[in-house]
């Protein structure tokens, strides 16, 4: 089932068998009434190009596949219908693809607009990432480039045109900075002081390896 929510039972059972046999067959996307479901397929999938995102433009949620391209048409959609604003909410595991997802619904909330006066404005947010991720990402047990804080990004609109982008970022694990647990690493930033610096530089700045 495309929309679990459309069972006549749904409990924890039913839906990981659900949402396992649907991931065998590549559809990573799964409605749960107006959630998506999304589930890192851990390879590329020819579902984010042009074409795709044409196809979920200004169409109702049952008319197509879920796709997280159509969670952004509903969040767009309503801002215009309602005139207040929309917040869509990503969550999950370490690893779970929360990053990708935001950079595919910022890009399908740009190209929904209807003239693109922001030219380049995805790529300027998109590109801020690195820096975030080097002072708030770290290697975990679990993730190799885990985010180990929070992030908050609002788009302007005003006439459903886009206008620009405000990234905050909130419970920061300051204790990472002292402290780490077996098998996990401080924040990139660190590694990359040693990796930029000659060895005088090291030496003049006091610094040694562990």
């Amino acid at each position: 089932a495309e929309d679990l929510a459309s069972l006549s039972r749904l409990d924890e059972g039913i839906m990981l068998r659900q949402l396992k046999a649907r991931y065998s067959q590549d559809n990573i996307y799964t409605y749960v009434g107006d959630i998506l479901v999304a589930i890192n397929p851990f390879k590329q999938l020819t579902i984010y190009d042009k074409q795709y995102s044409l196809k979920y433009r200004k169409v109702k949620k049952s008319q197509m596949p879920p796709h997280i391209f159509a969670m952004a048409d509903a969040a767009y959609t309503a801002m215009i219908d309602s005139t207040k604003s929309q917040c869509c909410v990503i969550s999950g595991e370490s690893g779970a693809g929360k990053t990708e997802s935001t950079k595919l619904i910022i890009s399908q909330l740009i190209e929904l607009c209807p003239t693109r006066t922001t030219i380049g404005l995805e790529q300027k947010i998109i590109q801020v990432n690195p820096l975030l991720e080097a002072f708030g990402n770290a290697q975990t047990v679990m993730n190799d480039n885990s985010s180990r804080f929070g992030k908050y990004i609002q788009l302007k609109f005003k006439g459903g045109q886009v206008l620009g982008a405000k990234i905050s970022e909130y419970l920061l694990e300051k204790s990472r900075v002292v402290q780490q647990s077996p098998g996990e690493e401080n924040f990139h930033v660190f590694y990359y002081v040693f990796a930029g610096l000659s060895v005088e530089e090291l030496k003049r700045y006091k610094l040694t390896t562990a």
